[in-house]
């Protein structure tokens, strides 16, 4: 059995809240992760100080600067960087569960999944009031095999994916660092154009924080219109694409309109923070007004 070795790649820029956490439950799988690499991505807040403090103390912690901003070229940056064979990816505020690293240790060692370049997983949401609704949502879904189960995919989600470095190299060139297109799902498309299979696990499940649920829909439009720009770019665009990409917009709405209320702190609906302007997770794409969707 061959002996992979996991380095995990976690972009940063202005993570100080949410980057602690993320390395604490990294590092609580230290026995099966060779190194982490945060890609600073031109952070103004504490994020590189937090990193470099944590790096003093763990070893296989150590942070690289990348000065083009974009969630494509730090992830790039990092991936380039790394020295794993296997290349994990999440975001600076995802906390992976217990036996995330094993999971995608185990699934690259098995002889016959030797198709598959990528994986990703599942997740559910930490500080939100809907948790325990969206665990009895995926459980139903894994069970029913519309989630998980080794599926095959042509998505990657970027908060909790993992790629072989040969894989990665294979499309290295092709993978694009425009501003407005969504790097991961670029990726993935990328992938299946060569013939790399993305299989998504079920046992490889993160927790993420919920505050993009509170980017206006007005703002949230951009990011609907950069999947629209993605599927183009790789001539994939559809009506039925068209639709669903819609129809997603129409569901954050609804999701928004539910989180305005609840205030994390506090752990509970106020009419404080329902009238306050929330603060909404930066968006990792940059998509100019004449994309449509």
């Amino acid at each position: 059995m061959h002996q992979h070795t996991l380095s995990v790649v976690v972009p940063a820029y202005n993570e100080e809240q949410y980057i602690g956490p993320c390395l604490a439950a990294l590092l609580e799988q230290e026995a099966d992760i060779h190194e982490i690499v945060v890609v600073d991505n031109n952070s103004t807040d504490r994020t590189g100080e937090i990193v470099d403090a944590i790096a003093e103390r763990s070893p296989i912690v150590r942070r690289i600067s990348e000065s083009r901003p974009g969630v494509a070229f730090a992830r790039n940056a990092g991936f380039d960087s790394a020295t794993g064979d296997l290349l994990g990816r999440i975001d600076a505020d995802t906390r992976v569960r217990p036996g995330w690293a094993r999971a995608i240790l185990d699934f690259f060692a098995r002889a016959d999944v030797e198709s598959v370049g990528a994986v990703s997983g599942l997740n559910n949401s930490y500080d939100s009031p809907y948790r325990e609704l969206k665990r009895r949502y995926i459980e139903q879904r894994v069970r029913k095999g519309f989630f998980g189960g080794e599926r095959r995919i042509d998505n990657l989600h970027g908060a909790n994916m993992a790629v072989r470095r040969s894989a990665w190299q294979r499309v290295r060139h092709a993978v694009s660092t425009d501003a407005g297109i969504h790097e991961d799902l670029d990726l993935a498309l990328c992938l299946r154009e060569a013939d790399i299979e993305i299989a998504q696990l079920s046992e490889l499940f993160v927790d993420i924080s919920p505050r993009r649920a509170l980017t206006p829909p007005r703002e949230y439009t951009k990011y609907i219109r950069s999947g629209t720009a993605t599927f183009e770019l790789h001539g994939r665009m559809n009506p039925v694409l068209r639709r669903i990409l819609r129809a997603h917009w129409v569901f954050h709405v609804l999701v928004y309109l539910a989180y305005r209320p609840y205030d994390p702190e506090q752990g509970r609906f106020t009419l404080t923070r329902l009238l306050r302007t929330p603060r909404a997770r930066t968006l990792p794409i940059d998509v100019a007004d004449t994309v449509r969707v």
